[in-house]
Parts: structure tokens; C-alpha cells; sequence
């Protein structure tokens, strides 16, 4: 029998600027979702980065999935999967443990970068197609998203795995925009959960490309 492959989303909690983070909720809703082909598992990831990269170590030695999509709230109004993380934490909001830091690596000693091994162009086009706003972002920022992206890749390679992961952000909804009094742009939990199911469908495929290279 051929191995389905498992893909982990994994999205941010509460925070700050998420009380009712859709990363989190997008993340539950696919994980809870019945999948033919592949297994969905959904997991949320604390906001604070020293929790970080002993959360990221234990969900891949864990799971030791082949697909690893994470999953952080933004101000855009569009969905954004991520090409680079890059060795920076600069803060301009406290973390949800009330952490602020500013221009400190992620891990000491690191490459300067790493990029996301996500078909990010691909999924932009399946995106769009289906009418749903999007745009490759060729940089994470330097808050827990970017720390995410960079960190997962790092424990990738520390771990000897052959996964292939990324980071996509997501807009606020449209409750969280009421509820703070924001003039933004925001985004139904149904298109950004049918935005990051386009994202699993188009790295389910990128998968077995990269298998075939690799194996």
C-alpha cells in the first residue's frame, strides 16, 4: 500500500492582535476535516518565542510529517505565502508572553536565511483562479511569523528529515476587524480555509516531485 502523505498545519494561538487568531481556527477546522487521500493534522503553536523552537522539535520529531504549512494572521488583505525567514527577531509588539525583542538572531550562528520549499507560486495561481486574493511575499517580517518560517527549516535540517514546509498568512476576519474598531480589509474563515486547503493540494502534488528528485 502507498504511504499517504501527512501534511501538519500548523497555526498561531492567541495573541495580542488575535484574540480569535483564524490561524488557529483554520488550522482546527482542517485538521477536523475527513481527507481521502492524505492526513490533515491541525495543531496550534504558542505566540511566544521562547517557546518556539522546542514546540516546532517536538511536533516534527512527533509527527514527522511530509508537509509542514504554518499558519500566522497579518494586517494585508490578502492571503501571502512566504518565500524567505530570515535570522532576525525585532519586535514591534510584545509576544503573548509579554516578550519584546529586538535585532537578536533566532539561532545563533544561523544562515542569514532559509526559503520556504512550498510550490508558493503555484499556490498563488490555484488561489486566484478560484477567486480568492493573493500574492507571493518574498518576506515573513521579523515578528513569530518569520521566526516560525526560519525556525521549522532549521529543525528540518537539524532533524535529517525530508519535509517539505513553508508559512502562509492569512487576513484577520471579519469579527475580529468589528470587535477592535479597525478600518482594514479581512477575509471569511470559509475562503481562508479553502485558501490553505489550495495550498495542501498544490504541495501534496509539489510532494511527490520532490520525492522523485530526492529519493
Amino acid at each position: 500500500m502507498t504511504k499517504i502523505p501527512k501534511i501538519l498545519v500548523a497555526g498561531y494561538g492567541t495573541w495580542a492582535k488575535a484574540r480569535n487568531n483564524p490561524a488557529q481556527s483554520v488550522a482546527q477546522t482542517l485538521g477536523a476535516r475527513t481527507w481521502q487521500d492524505r492526513e490533515v493534522v491541525g495543531v496550534v503553536v504558542p505566540v511566544e518565542t521562547d517557546k518556539i523552537a522546542d514546540t516546532i522539535a517536538h511536533l516534527l520529531t512527533q509527527h514527522k510529517p511530509d508537509i509542514w504549512i504554518g499558519l500566522g494572521v497579518s494586517s494585508a488583505a490578502i492571503v501571502q505565502p512566504e518565500v524567505f525567514g530570515i535570522n532576525c527577531r525585532d519586535f514591534d509588539v510584545e509576544d503573548a508572553s509579554g516578550k519584546n525583542i529586538h535585532q537578536q538572531p533566532i539561532i545563533s550562528g544561523g544562515p542569514a536565511a532559509y526559503q520556504s520549499s512550498l510550490p508558493n507560486t503555484r499556490m498563488v495561481e490555484m488561489m486566484r483562479a478560484q477567486g480568492i486574493p493573493s500574492a507571493v511575499s518574498f518576506h515573513a517580517g521579523t515578528h513569530l511569523c518569520n521566526q516560525m518560517l526560519y525556525t521549522t527549516e532549521h529543525m528540518i535540517q537539524e532533524l535529517g528529515l525530508n519535509t517539505i514546509s513553508g508559512f502562509v498568512h492569512i487576513p484577520q476576519t471579519p469579527r475580529n476587524i468589528v470587535q477592535s474598531n479597525a478600518n482594514r480589509a479581512s477575509m471569511g474563515l470559509e475562503m481562508s480555509c479553502e485558501a490553505v486547503s489550495l495550498t495542501i493540494e498544490a504541495s501534496v502534488h509539489a510532494l511527490g516531485q520532490h520525492q522523485r528528485t530526492t529519493g
